[in-house]
């Protein structure tokens, strides 16, 4: 899962900068099929966001948590339609 998250982390940063040119299309991309597919990527969001450093500090970029409180919320949101309709 360690490259996974570094590999979504890599995504927002690129994302974040929209100089990085054509990559930052690709990373716009990548970041929104992994927000559409919540359901299966909301473990790596949850990673994201709580992870911390052996010092206690946060160990991703607030863009990154930040990135993954919408994973969370979009995976959230989705889960309560499914059981609110079951």
């Amino acid at each position: 899962m360690d490259q996974e998250l570094e590999q979504l982390v890599q995504a927002i940063l690129i994302a974040a900068d929209p100089t990085s040119g054509n990559l930052h299309q690709q990373a716009l991309e990548y970041l929104s099929t992994v927000q559409q597919n919540a359901a299966n990527t909301w473990r790596v969001a949850l990673s994201l966001f709580v992870d911390r450093n052996p010092d206690g500090s946060r160990k991703y970029p607030t863009t990154a948590r930040f990135f993954a409180l919408r994973v969370l919320d979009e995976f959230l949101d989705n889960r309560y339609v499914f059981s609110y309709s079951a």
